[in-house]
């Protein structure tokens, strides 16, 4: 630091790497019920659920909800209402 700026050197990164990854879906809650085909009301009863509740994350004052954790919430399959869901898609 000299004259009270400071100098930041900025470092390459190998764009290819970059690509390969492919962005995660992100649902709203009217999205997720159309993806799951249940209602949003059951989309908020998960949400409420007391034991294995569906992970969701809030983004402009809103429920976001992404893939992977929809995927692992139904995976996991502890409330019976992931069961349900998990039975009727198949997964």
């Amino acid at each position: 630091m000299t004259n009270g700026r400071i100098r930041i050197e900025l470092e390459e990164v190998e764009t290819a790497s970059l690509d390969a990854v492919a962005p995660e879906s992100i649902y709203d809650k009217s999205g997720l019920s159309r993806r799951l085909g249940v209602s949003k009301r059951s989309i908020d009863n998960y949400i409420r659920q007391a034991r294995h509740p569906l992970p969701y994350t809030v983004a402009m004052g809103r429920a976001r909800f992404l893939e992977s954790d929809v995927i692992k919430w139904l995976s996991e399959g502890a409330s019976p209402a992931a069961k349900r869901v998990k039975a009727r898609l198949g997964v």
